[in-house]
């Protein structure tokens, strides 16, 4: 299309020059000029090419001259070229060296860089980078800054100001600055992450007054508000335990909206026991374990059954077995339930059905040698088999914080050893490869 174009522009402007060709040899004509006492005469097809030469003529040398003119113009703007691509291959270095681990060699090179591309964005972020890494945290807090008033660069600014108060434990300011962030990107996943565990943190603190991104909520998903609305309740009722009513309130709000949390259940169960309500105490309990199965939900169902003796506890604890009868969890705590009620031959028969699946674990293995030894305290060679097993069999189930894994004797809202919010994960038995199911358990 372009092409026929082009071509039928051309043909028109050649049909126009034929026509005025055509026109000029049927109509030849004459010009005089008289001038200064000279008398000129000439064809009037003469006069317009001589017209045409002076005109094509003029344009050469207006065209010369502009290129002339630009020299020095165009020579500036080669430099400042030269300057950008040489403050650009400096950022880049600097980058590289951040990657690497060598602060001393991304300063020097942003150093450089800073006189060459003063302006640069980027200049900005690398040297910021660079500064933190070498622990210059003023210096850093001075090119966030900068960041932060640069239309371009505002979001990174305000994220780098944000990390260095979380690094200090400036919560309070980590907070205003968040507000800020949540204004420029609502729909920022790391925004809203880093939103809801700076609130949890200031809530831990007992600074839940100074909370002033409250419009998070709007921009989550129902489940996201629904759980971080249960960890605030859980966090707030931890400051409230002098105050048993409230204590509880706080309690039944986060076990309401999560339900499945083994922590808050067992809290809640063990305050209603407290104020003499058991049948309560034991429906939440049912509650989470039937979402839920977890050896501490059984912990605390003793809890709240004192008096229970070894045989009556086994019994007792089939109202939870029955919601889950094959899960492993539940395996676990019946076989010690029976070992301690001296069902030894219910116990044996729940620690083969869990082995069965999931192996060895240290925990079973050691079950497994106390089980023999009170049934056969003669076979002493099966029972140091067990021990010797017990040594190369898999870690227990335990809670681990998924940020420094860091094993946990419970649950825990906020990680002790390194601060992560929301991490403590239950790491519990893990099912056996289809191949090793298969084979069956090594006697």
């Amino acid at each position: 299309m372009m092409l026929w174009y082009r071509g039928a522009r051309f043909f028109f402007k050649l049909a126009i020059v034929a026509i005025f060709a055509v026109f000029l040899s049927l109509n030849p004509g004459s010009v005089s000029v008289s001038w200064f006492g000279y008398h000129i005469e000439m064809p009037v097809s003469l006069l317009l090419v001589g017209l045409f030469l002076i005109l094509a003529f003029s344009l050469v040398m207006h065209g010369l001259w502009r290129k002339l003119w630009q020299i020095p113009e165009r020579y500036w703007e080669y430099l400042k070229k030269r300057r950008e691509i040489k403050g650009e291959k400096l950022l880049i270095e600097a980058l590289t060296a951040i990657s690497a681990q060598q602060p001393e060699e991304a300063q020097h090179s942003v150093e450089l860089a800073k006189v060459l591309l003063p302006d640069h964005p980027l200049t900005f972020f690398v040297a910021a980078q660079s500064a933190h890494m070498n622990q210059d945290h003023a210096k850093a807090k001075l090119h966030f800054e900068a960041m932060s008033k640069h239309p371009n660069l505002r979001f990174l600014g305000l994220r780098g100001l944000i990390l260095q108060a979380q690094e200090q434990k400036d919560w309070l300011r980590a907070e205003n600055l968040l507000k800020q962030a949540l204004k420029l990107r609502p729909d920022s996943p790391w925004v809203q992450e880093q939103i809801k565990n700076n609130q949890l943190t200031l809530i831990n603190a007992g600074q839940a007054q100074h909370i002033a991104t409250q419009s998070i909520e709007r921009v989550l998903t129902p489940e996201q508000t629904q759980a971080h609305q249960a960890m605030s309740y859980w966090l707030k009722a931890q400051h409230e335990k002098e105050d048993t009513q409230e204590y509880l309130t706080l309690l039944q709000k986060a076990n309401a909206l999560s339900p499945s949390n083994v922590a808050i259940a067992c809290a809640l169960a063990l305050a209603y026991q407290q104020l003499n309500n058991g049948s309560k105490a034991q429906k939440v309990l049912l509650n989470t374990y039937k979402i839920s199965p977890h050896r501490e939900i059984a912990a605390c169902w003793l809890k709240i059954n004192p008096t229970l003796k070894p045989l009556e506890t086994y019994q007792a604890l089939e109202k939870l077995a029955h919601l889950h009868p094959h899960h492993p969890e539940t395996l676990w705590m019946m076989a010690q339930a029976a070992f301690e009620a001296h069902l030894w031959g219910q116990s044996y028969k729940f620690l083969q059905e869990l082995q069965k699946d999931y192996g060895d674990t240290k925990e079973v293995c050691h079950l497994m040698a106390q089980l023999e030894e009170v049934q056969h305290p003669h076979r002493h060679d099966v029972v140091r088999q067990w021990w010797k097993r017990a040594v190369g069999a898999a870690v227990d189930p335990s809670w681990i914080c998924q940020k420094c894994s860091q094993p946990q004797e419970s649950w825990q809202a906020i990680c002790q050893s390194c601060g992560a919010v929301d991490q403590s994960q239950w790491q519990g038995f893990q099912p056996l490869p289809k191949q090793a199911l298969l084979e069956g358990p090594k006697s």
